[in-house]
């Protein structure tokens, strides 16, 4: 069991006499919330190097302090078939040595600056990150493009790395929530490449450093990667560094094909997965959603936050504070090049699984249903545009907030439109737009828990049963 888990068993052992205390409304005489604060937008320069890699130079005075971000199309949805989910070791290989420089001169020449540098596998691309002082910025961007252009993946780090791998999948799939997400992306989008949540171990066990040399040289191509800079820094200076580290980058062979098109929502699909044993049972509920470049994905992003995407949120209101199934449930609108994904979670006591899932598509299909009264519309703003700003006031989020929005394919300027945007949604726009995404009746349901379970989902509908591949 988790440790989330075990939190979650505690505070439900707790929740009577919790929910039985008495409700107090807080005090009428509080000061009323001060205006929006906009987000200061910097004037951003784009260019494109000779090699056709686009950057992004973002001035950020003040803290003396560079932060960069590469972004290389081609992560999670890019890896081959039959190596599904290899990018989560490309991208630990990376930080493993160049031609030049082994991992540990790589980490200590931005030590020295007072920066790190760190590798992540996105659905759509993979995202390298370094930081450092402004004085020590040209060393920052050479270490980068260093593990950009000439990232070597010596077979004996290869190992170190895949056993560590290895270990870890099997910690994460000793999880309810790991086999959750993994029957969930399957039954969502079937043999579309995001489905894919994590390798299977045998894709680590047959990993060499020959195949990770080869996803490195399809994947890393000048014109397929969005350089960001953001931070105190002399323009002439920053231009001069990225030219110095990125110059001379070629790609051979073809670019990688785009992303297919995501799946349509489907009639209600409903998918056990058996854990016998298990006190809870780990829910996720959602499907397929419009993108984020979508005229619909504002109003959505609102919507969720009204429907459980915060502490306030009407699913915890219900199924946490007024009947004590659950401690943390939530949900999420994630956006990727390639539409996006309403995603809700809840680990709940084996014995209100089914009451859950009821009180979840009533206040899924409320959503589409009635108008959403003016105060819980702006409280919903307010954690969405409080929680944007806040993210953005530092520069390694800004510098990745920003990478984020090129792989997705929205433009840098959506960076200041995002909180007008928010706060300018209406309740019937919040209504409309959940009416097409949150209808209960087109959404896919994992459940994973103990067998007998089973029985009580059959009165939603057909259920298919899984056997957990890990």
């Amino acid at each position: 069991m988790t440790l989330r888990s075990l939190v979650a068993v505690a505070a439900l052992l707790l929740a009577p006499a919790s929910l039985a205390a008495e409700k107090h409304p807080l005090p009428k005489d509080l000061p009323p919330f001060g205006a929006d604060k906009p987000l200061p937008v910097p004037a951003i320069t784009t260019y494109a190097t000779p090699e056709g890699l686009t950057v992004w130079l973002v001035p950020r005075p003040g803290i003396p302090k560079v932060s960069a971000v590469l972004a290389v199309r081609g992560g999670l949805s890019a890896d081959p078939k039959g190596a599904e989910g290899i990018s989560e070791l490309l991208a630990e290989g990376l930080k493993e040595g160049t031609a030049t420089r082994t991992g540990r001169q790589l980490a200590e020449a931005l030590q020295a600056v007072g920066g790190t540098l760190s590798v992540e596998a996105g659905y759509d691309a993979l995202y390298l990150s370094a930081d450092g002082l402004s004085a020590g910025a040209p060393r920052v961007l050479d270490v980068l493009g260093d593990v950009a252009l000439h990232a070597a993946f010596p077979p004996a780090e290869v190992e170190r790395v895949r056993a560590n791998a290895l270990q870890a999948l099997a910690a994460r799939a000793s999880t309810p929530e790991f086999l959750a997400q993994k029957a969930f992306g399957a039954a969502v989008y079937g043999d579309h490449p995001y489905r894919t949540s994590a390798p299977e171990p045998a894709v680590l066990q047959a990993a060499t450093a020959a195949q990770l040399v080869a996803e490195h040289a399809r994947r890393f191509r000048p014109g397929s990667a969005l350089l960001v800079v953001a931070g105190a820094f002399d323009e002439a200076a920053a231009r001069a560094a990225v030219a110095s580290a990125f110059g001379g980058w070629k790609a051979g062979g073809p670019a990688l094909p785009e992303v297919p098109s995501a799946p349509p929502a489907r009639a209600r699909d409903l998918v056990f997965v058996a854990r016998p044993g298990s006190v809870q049972s780990s829910i996720v509920v959602g499907r397929p959603m419009p993108g984020l470049t979508d005229p619909d994905s504002v109003a959505l992003t609102v919507a969720n936050a009204v429907f459980g995407g915060g502490f306030a949120s009407r699913l915890t209101e219900n199924i946490r504070e007024d009947k004590g199934y659950t401690y943390s449930p939530g949900s999420s609108y994630l956006t990727r090049r390639q539409g996006g994904l309403l995603d809700v979670e809840a680990d709940v006591r084996t014995e209100v699984t089914a009451a859950t899932l009821l009180e979840i598509f009533y206040e899924l299909d409320r959503m589409g249903t009635t108008d959403v009264p003016p105060d819980e519309l702006r409280t919903a703003q307010r954690l969405e545009t409080g929680l944007y700003l806040f993210r953005t006031q530092r520069q390694a989020s800004l510098a990745r907030q920003l990478s984020m929005l090129w792989v997705k394919g929205a433009p840098p300027e959506f960076l200041g439109q995002y909180v007008p945007r928010i706060n300018a949604v209406t309740a019937a726009q919040v209504r409309a737009a959940a009416r097409a995404g949150f209808a209960s009746g087109r959404q896919t349901v994992v459940v994973v828990g103990d067998p007998a379970v089973r029985p009580e989902l059959e009165q939603f509908g057909a259920v298919r049963t899984l056997e957990p591949s890990h």
